[in-house]
């Protein structure tokens, strides 16, 4: 299974609350998959590129360029090769693609047209995704670090807008929080920001730890002889016991 580059932070990310079956059906969701009539490899990577586009190998699957910051995968499955395209793909770029290479081999090469495809690409205005968040309260003081303007509920709900999209983050008992994103935003730029997101409630997490670490050692006597940050940010303490 393939899935776009740009989900890929967001994606190891998920693989931590997750199970791998999961994940695969996550970003199976993720993709619409475009049967093509290629009678095989070679002839669809000739044809990709007479058009003046790449066809590069990429594990078992072929990888094209549709420009410098976008593409997608060629996968073979059931004896057809198909287009996985994500519902995050601009529809134009990817009508002007498949115009660009059927004009280009003369013949019909895509089993959908460009308006299926795109009433699937634009299925979802809802998407739900899960995190790593559990701690409500470090979530609101990352989201607010992050200069969004979060609310949380007295059902432990957390409401913000990011760029313009509404975000739902809810918790089912002691379950990681799921989030919820409304509209059709950007989602390039919505699974970076969550991803930076993630990031920066690891180092809040980071810092809490340290802050209970050093008040027990505190309480049991114990003094900190040095501190050490190392290159993934991560820090090692050396206590000394007072007699």
């Amino acid at each position: 299974m393939s899935v776009s580059l740009a989900l890929i932070p967001l994606a190891l990310a998920l693989r931590a609350v997750m199970s791998k079956d999961k994940l695969d059906d996550w970003v199976d969701s993720m993709q619409v998959k475009v049967e093509t009539t290629f009678e095989n490899e070679l002839d669809l990577v000739r044809t990709l590129q007479l058009a003046g586009y790449d066809a590069e190998k990429y594990g078992g699957n072929i990888k094209t360029h549709i420009n410098e910051k976008n593409f997608f995968y060629w996968e073979h499955i059931d004896g057809k090769w198909h287009a996985l395209f994500t519902k995050q793909d601009d529809v134009a770029l990817l009508e002007q693609f498949m115009r660009d290479v059927e004009l280009s081999a003369g013949r019909r090469l895509f089993v959908l047209g460009t308006e299926a495809i795109q009433e699937q690409l634009q299925q979802d205005s809802v998407k739900v995704f899960p995190t790593n968040f559990r701690d409500g309260g470090l979530l609101v003081r990352t989201l607010k670090e992050f200069g969004v303007n979060a609310y949380e509920k007295a059902d432990g709900e957390i409401s913000c807008v990011v760029q313009g999209t509404p975000l739902t983050f809810r918790q089912n008992g002691d379950a990681p929080f799921t989030v919820e994103i409304k509209s059709n935003p950007n989602m390039h730029e919505m699974y970076a920001y969550l991803s930076d997101i993630d990031e920066e409630y690891k180092r809040c997490l980071q810092t809490v730890v340290y802050e209970k670490l050093k008040q027990r050692a505190a309480e049991k006597n114990l003094s900190i002889e040095s501190e050490e940050v190392l290159e993934d940010n991560s820090i090692v303490i050396t206590l000394n016991i007072q007699r």
